[in-house]
């Protein structure tokens, strides 16, 4: 189990908190559906804790996770990769098993961090996948490090496209970070998916957890990237959206999208808001797994 250190800048208010939360986090990992493994990556900005699934000598996918979450949330979207070596990393300053040395600042604290996390698992290129938060590491990435991008799939990336609605988060979430108790954090996460929904209740017990007994380490803001940025992206590109999307109207970001990646396949999701991975699990495993062989089949 890892604890807090005196020599980080440790997510959470106390090392018994934390302990309260790294329960709640491998209660989710028995969920997830197949054989994994755990490894540490040393970066500038911390020890990345790393989840690995899949077979040894399965093409490689690297997975990043949306804001306040971690890599254990990935359990349903598994499915759809088990022929590929996955690594799932929990982004360092944010609610998971990493351990912040130095905080992820600017875009090139960013782009540093990731350049890091591939050299660290001796990865030239590989497949990017990212939800929410994690959709703009890649993308901010993959516009700084076209080459290293084997194919990108974006699941509702924040900002990235559209700018963030600050004024819907500071009404909606920011009173759950804030100032944590069970039934405000669960008003914010209904808000955040399809109307009618709420999070599984495994999924639910730890973000309390993180939010009562966590404090964010991750400074660097998402913002929107210019359309010119992506103009060196020669890799084939997913983009996932919810058709209740709470952080951009569906419509307009998928607009946005073919305008800026006319070579792009994009996706509409029903019945899904910004946790689509879970709310439509199906069907986004479904389009993943057909856009992954599809481009595996084309190299």
């Amino acid at each position: 189990m890892t604890s807090t250190r005196r020599n980080d800048l440790s997510v959470f208010k106390s090392v018994a908190g934390a302990g309260l939360f790294m329960n709640t986090y491998d209660k989710l990992m028995e969920y997830w559906p197949s054989p994994y493994e755990t490894m540490e990556i040393q970066t500038e900005f911390g020890v990345c804790h790393v989840i690995v699934s899949g077979p040894e000598d399965g093409e490689t996918v690297l997975m990043f996770h949306g804001m306040t979450s971690n890599s254990s949330m990935w359990y349903p979207t598994i499915e759809a990769l088990r022929d590929f070596r996955v690594y799932c990393i929990d982004t360092p300053g944010d609610f998971g098993k990493s351990r912040v040395a130095k905080r992820i600042s600017t875009l090139e604290d960013a782009v540093h961090w990731m350049d890091q996390v591939l050299d660290a698992l001796g990865l030239a290129k590989t497949t990017f996948i990212g939800h929410s938060m994690g959709g703009w590491f890649c993308s901010n990435y993959a516009t700084s490090r076209p080459e290293r991008i084997e194919r990108l799939i974006l699941i509702a990336p924040v900002a990235t496209f559209l700018p963030v609605p600050f004024l819907k988060f500071l009404i909606k979430v920011y009173p759950a970070m804030l100032w944590p108790k069970p039934d405000r954090i669960r008003r914010a996460w209904d808000w955040f998916c399809k109307k009618g929904y709420s999070l599984p209740p495994q999924v639910m017990d730890m973000v309390i957890s993180a939010y009562t007994h966590g404090r964010s380490q991750l400074p660097v803001v998402p913002r929107v990237i210019e359309k010119e940025a992506w103009s060196g992206i020669s890799a084939p590109v997913l983009f996932l959206v919810g058709d209740e999307e709470k952080i951009y109207d569906a419509e307009n970001v998928l607009k946005c999208v073919r305008e800026t990646l006319p070579d792009s396949e994009v996706v509409l999701i029903n019945g899904a808001g910004h946790c689509l991975i879970l709310e439509q699990k199906s069907s986004v495993n479904e389009a993943i797994r057909r856009f992954m062989i599809k481009a595996r089949t084309y190299k």
